[in-house]
């Protein structure tokens, strides 16, 4: 049965070197259109810096997934929309700006425009794929009209002007270098309508068009090919041309009549690069020059947290609007589908009444007409009767067709039979994890409390291999990522994750069903000869892979050394036995959960070694619209334990960072109040602040917010201080 699917490619999964090979210009999108309308009835591609999204009306998404793979093995960072529901609620959402790096922007809606035009004109695009685009729209229209969300947004252009005021420059003194003459020339008009440049060069392919914009804002053109000879008089370069890579880079400028003096490499001399292209326009190495500071779009993604704070109380109310939109359309959708159905057998029960009427009038002799007209007034009025329920059935399960029932129960809700009791297989729940010890050990843990509240239910364990397994822990959501994949494509039902891994970032179509009671937050020493952490020599080299650890642990004795490592228990204990390391620092949660604290020779307090965001407790996240599985789930939250880590995680929100940051904290909900502790420290750890804020549960979302301004102003101030002293030195 076809129905809407898709396969995205975007900022939240992939980085920008997977992205920028994936930058598809207008010609290449054709020719994408083209090939898969072959396989498809109807097809239609979002291109931005930011995502690549295809969306088909077809029979499954395997024709994209495949397809995509001549331009590279890019399955890890994929997300699928494998069915109706999924698909329309990431386009709506993507619309809504709810998907976009820079939560709440608006040109996403004139980009879907602007997609949809291309496909038309491909004759890529039907009447399934054209209502659902037209919504689309319409969702992203009254999210901006209804809510703040866009009033705070951090374009690229907004984005690009702090960048300017953060790195000291006055625009009125300084010269000014734009690559780029498409969306280039919005971004040009709101830095210049804030303030006038020294100096602007606009340089481009299309001379013409750069000329256009040049004597619009009194600046001047430039061919991009000469670009180099004018790198050496500019203060800031701001690139954002298609497909051009490296326009920039030091061997260029080594090998052009620019020489490194000319492009200031010295620091006393700086430069500022804004790289919005896709692929980027400059050389990633230029960052490591000295006086250059270059930021990509990847770079851009972390500056945006100050503003997605100010937006963060409107994305329910955005998120709202969404799911309403997404209800109409389906309901659309599904009606559309149901009414031949109901049609159908409509006219099939008329067929059987004309028939048997047919066999009955002559039967019965001689009739008066008003005796026949009773006779099928009756039949009428008894198929009725007889069809109503069916209908009503076939309706309403003509909404939820993304439920997998039992046809039996099926059969039993059509016709009202529910009381009849009959023998049916159980209904198998599939739960995807991470096969480590811990994370198997976990996931059982979970299954045996599930089989508690539901015996009748069958428990699959799927273990599936992630980023982090593969040793690669530095991408964003390391060890959840390729769980949440399959939940969305719905090769599992049920993903269970540390909370801690999580990302901050939701992804659209999965929802956190169920935060479980949280086990000991504190951290444990495993010592190679046994000791306790204050018995350790001095010098003592400890393991661990957590900066926040390091960083703690330096504090409570300056004279260990920290080394890092990885793997799991065995592996850790292992390498502290056989290597350099005198001791090891982990979680007591997880080596409880394994049955092994006995090997613990130290425990350290709350207090000592602030815990992680949201340690100690498990995450249940299961598909936004998954029925009987959400309201199984639901029954192992923990409320308390929920209010805790969500304030502890709008604390790491405000500070802008992730599970890999120097960044601690600690909640704690005692009847109706809240107490929340925090750290936050200098990446290398040379300062570090903090705190704690209490207040009323209900209002956790302030309380950690405020924690977090008071620390990251104090941190400031304190680095300053810091510099201050060093110079003095």
């Amino acid at each position: 049965m076809d129905k809407i699917v898709g396969v995205e490619l975007s900022h939240r999964f992939a980085p920008i070197e997977v992205r920028e090979q994936m930058a598809l210009n207008d010609e290449q999108i054709m020719q994408v259109l083209e090939d898969l309308r072959k396989i498809y009835s109807e097809v239609f591609i979002i291109a931005t810096c930011n995502r690549l999204s295809l969306y088909a009306f077809g029979d499954n998404y395997y024709g994209l997934e495949n397809y995509l793979k001549r331009f590279g093995n890019f399955s890890q960072y994929l997300s699928v929309l494998p069915d109706t529901e999924i698909a329309i609620k990431n386009l709506f959402s993507t619309a809504a700006g709810l998907e976009s790096q820079a939560i709440g922007e608006h040109q996403i809606v004139g980009q879907i425009r602007s997609a949809l035009a291309l496909a038309r004109k491909m004759k890529t695009i039907g009447p399934m794929l054209d209502e659902m685009i037209r919504h689309a729209v319409h969702t992203g229209k009254r999210t901006r009209l209804e809510t703040n969300i866009g009033r705070h947004s951090a374009s690229l252009a907004t984005v690009g002007f702090e960048l300017i005021e953060h790195h000291g420059y006055q625009l009125e003194d300084s010269t000014l270098l734009v690559v780029g003459t498409g969306n280039m020339a919005n971004l040009v008009a709101t830095i210049l309508d804030r303030t006038k440049v020294k100096k602007l060069y606009i340089a481009s392919h299309n001379l013409e068009r750069a000329s256009e914009m040049a004597k619009e804002w009194n600046g001047e053109a430039i061919d991009i090919k000469y670009l180099h000879r004018y790198v050496g008089q500019v203060d800031i370069i701001i690139g954002g041309t298609q497909g051009e890579v490296n326009l920039l880079s030091e061997a260029a400028l080594t090998d052009s009549k620019c020489t490194r003096a000319q492009f200031a490499f010295k620091a006393s001399e700086p430069k500022l690069l804004i790289d919005f292209g896709l692929p980027r326009n400059f050389n990633s190495g230029l960052k490591a020059l000295e006086g250059v500071s270059l930021y990509d779009l990847d770079d851009i993604k972390k500056m945006t947290f100050e503003s997605l704070l100010k937006r963060h109380d409107e994305i329910p109310k955005a998120t709202e609007i969404v799911e309403e939109e997404v209800q109409k359309f389906t309901s659309w959708y599904y009606n559309r589908k149901a009414s031949p159905v109901l049609e159908a057998y409509w006219h099939q029960l008329q067929e059987v009444k004309e028939s048997e009427l047919s066999w009955l009038l002559p039967k019965m002799g001689d009739l008066t007409p008003s005796q026949i007209e009773l006779l099928e007034k009756f039949s009428h009025r008894m198929v009725r009767k007889i069809s109503k329920k069916p209908m009503e059935v076939i309706h309403e399960l003509s909404h939820n067709m993304h439920e997998l029932d039992n046809p039996i129960h099926t059969v039993k809700r059509v016709f009202g039979l529910e009381d009849v009791e009959i023998t049916v297989p159980k209904r198998r729940v599939i739960v995807g994890t991470r096969g480590s010890k811990l994370a198997l050990t976990q996931t059982h843990q979970v299954i045996e409390q599930l089989k508690r509240f539901q015996p009748d239910y069958e428990f699959v364990t799927k273990v599936i291999r992630t980023n982090g397994d593969d040793g690669n822990i530095e991408v964003m959501g390391a060890f959840t990522t390729a769980i949440q994949r399959a939940l969305v494509a719905g090769t599992v039902d049920v993903a269970v994750h540390s909370f801690k891994d999580l990302p901050i970032e939701n992804i659209s179509g999965l929802k956190l069903a169920a935060i479980s009671d949280r086990a000991d937050v504190r951290d444990i020493l495993i010592s190679k000869k046994g000791e306790k952490f204050e018995d350790l020599r001095q010098g003592a080299i400890i393991g661990t892979g957590s900066l926040r650890r390091q960083i703690q642990l330096k504090k409570l004795r300056p004279d260990i050394e920290t080394k890092f490592i990885q793997g799991n228990l065995d592996t850790r204990i292992k390498k502290m036995m056989e290597g350099d390391y005198d001791a090891i620092i982990l979680a007591y949660a997880g080596i409880n959960r394994l049955g092994m604290i006995d090997k613990a020779n130290d425990i350290f307090s709350a207090k000592d070694i602030l815990p992680a965001v949201a340690q100690g407790a498990l995450a249940i996240e299961v598909r936004d619209e998954s029925g009987f599985v959400m309201d199984l789930i639901k029954k192992f939250n923990h409320g308390p334990t929920q209010i805790a880590t969500f304030a502890e995680r709008e604390f790491l929100i405000a500070l802008g960072g992730g599970c890999n940051y120097p960044i601690a904290a600690y909640a704690q909900v005692n009847e109706e109040q809240i107490t929340i502790e925090g750290m936050f420290a200098t990446e290398d750890g040379s300062v570090l602040v903090s705190g704690e804020e209490k207040g009323p549960a209900v209002n956790y979302i302030q309380i950690a917010r405020d924690l977090a301004v008071r620390l990251k102003a104090e941190l400031e101030e304190k680095t300053k201080v810091a510099i201050g002293e060093s110079s003095s030195k």
